[in-house]
């Protein structure tokens, strides 16, 4: 669905963000990316949807093609027309209005406002007793809630989520995991997810990569990554010991499992 070859992106003309990647997302798959602050996840992303000139970047070699298209050079708007939607980043959304007005919003574009918002509130429950408050004092947890919400309204085909578990509560995030499975399954969504917090990108992905300084440099299974010990010691924080090691490849497979 989902195709990038040799793209370079470049900010303010001098600083190279993103060296060269490429990689493929399947349809139907969930594809991660981790890696730490800085190395080059949000402007991946931001290069797919066509928002880096809001940071005066621009795609400087390479391409993208979504569905055999060429969409690099497109807009926005024009992107999110395709059936690519972004869920950015620190959950922007609208706080001055109610968490019911944000989605309707959205809704209302696209799809029958009261069915396709009902929908939402059946994913996220703690949306549908916080609908009349506004969106200002929702917790971390209900507007990264909101804001997939809001995505969903924009029937996506491919979602694109900048960080789904940043700075949330582990209860939280797995309630969100579980709701973001369950809508792939139920709309037949291909998501492309970075993510800091490695644990939570390869329980939930089919394929993952891990990007340093604008370069992908592993990439594979979940299982794959789990068992390199680049991978296992600097994203995981587990050093391989003969005789104890804190997670191994059975728990991670039965984590797996338990997540969906």
């Amino acid at each position: 669905m989902l195709k990038l070859s040799k793209l370079e992106v470049v900010y303010h003309h001098v600083s190279t963000a993103i060296q060269g990647i490429s990689f493929e997302v399947k349809e139907g798959n969930l594809f991660a990316i981790i890696g730490a602050n800085g190395a080059g996840k949000t402007t991946t992303l931001r290069a797919i949807s066509g928002f880096l000139g809001i940071d005066n970047a621009k795609i400087t070699d390479g391409e993208i093609k979504f569905q055999g298209e060429k969409i690099g050079s497109l807009p926005p708007h024009k992107i999110t027309r395709k059936g690519i939607v972004l869920v950015p980043e620190r959950n922007k959304i609208f706080e001055t209005l109610s968490t019911q007005e944000n989605l309707v919003i959205f809704g209302g574009r696209t799809l029958s406002s009261k069915e396709s918002v009902d929908r939402i509130y059946e994913y996220f429950p703690p949306l549908y007793e916080r609908k009349d408050s506004l969106s200002g004092f929702l917790s971390g947890g209900e507007r990264q809630m909101l804001a997939m919400g809001q995505a969903l309204l924009c029937s996506p085909k491919l979602l694109l989520i900048d960080e789904l578990s940043m700075g949330l509560a582990p209860l939280v995030i797995n309630t969100l995991v579980k709701s973001l499975l369950q809508m792939k399954k139920d709309f037949g969504l291909t998501i492309l997810v970075v993510e800091q917090n490695a644990v939570v990108a390869l329980n939930i992905a089919d394929y993952a990569a891990v990007m340093e300084s604008g370069r992908i440099v592993f990439d594979g299974s979940p299982e794959k990554l789990l068992s390199h010990e680049d991978v296992r010691e600097f994203y995981l924080g587990i050093r391989d010991d003969k005789e104890k090691t804190y997670r191994d490849v059975k728990q991670y497979r039965r984590s797996r499992r338990w997540w969906g």
